[in-house]
């Protein structure tokens, strides 16, 4: 079974932040709680990657303010698998839909209530799943392409395009042979068995934001 994320809660009032802690956990969700921005980002970059969380940032949180460690998050690369809900206060529901266009999944305004917050983190561990086995598929993706030879890369970009094998060769200077050796070892290298599949695969991996290129 798929270990469950933690929800990584951060807010910088202790009553909220022991309150929102020991609700969460009567629910029966794995919580972390940290009083400032600079406490959680220092934690999770030493925990082993990669990371399975939900990040609970609430947005006034004096000295880096949660859409702060959300831009933080971004400039890591945690958000790629880790859904962000922020807490905000009447003061600060413009920043939080501002989050909310950055990727943010939603907000919860204060003082929340049982009835909106927990359905909406049971929501975040759903979608997490989905972002991480995503993540995992492009990391693997990327492999298998870091594993072509520069020459099985340029043939296999234009097999993909659809150019036949004389185009190729004629393309790169090479013999239509060479053309068949490289095109033959780039399919199986990337585990398909013909150029459509290898065309949707290509597709798959610029939709994971790989440079697929020479």
């Amino acid at each position: 079974m798929n270990p469950k994320a933690t929800i990584f809660l951060c807010d910088d009032e202790e009553d909220v932040r022991g309150g929102l802690t020991f609700l969460l956990r009567q629910a029966d969700f794995d919580v972390r709680a940290f009083g400032s921005g600079p406490a959680l980002l220092e934690t999770i970059e030493a925990e082993p990657k990669p990371l399975r969380a939900i990040f609970v940032l609430d947005l006034d949180m004096p000295p880096m303010d949660g859409d702060v460690v959300h831009d933080q998050l971004i400039a890591l690369g945690y958000t790629k698998r880790s859904p962000v809900i922020f807490l905000s206060g009447r003061g600060t529901i413009t920043r939080a839909v501002q989050a909310v266009s950055k990727g943010a999944l939603d907000f919860v305004e204060k003082p929340y209530t049982n009835e909106t917050l927990l359905p909406m983190l049971r929501r975040a561990l759903e979608l997490e799943v989905g972002l991480h086995h995503k993540a995992k598929r492009c990391e693997f993706l990327q492999s298998m392409w870091d594993n072509l030879t520069p020459q099985q890369t340029k043939v296999a970009i234009l097999v993909a395009e659809g150019h036949l094998n004389k185009v190729i060769a004629s393309n790169l200077e090479i013999s239509e042979r060479m053309v068949e050796v490289h095109r033959s070892k780039a399919l199986e290298k990337l585990g398909v068995d013909s150029p459509a599949e290898l065309a949707t695969t290509i597709a798959t991996m610029k939709g994971c934001g790989i440079a697929v290129g020479p």
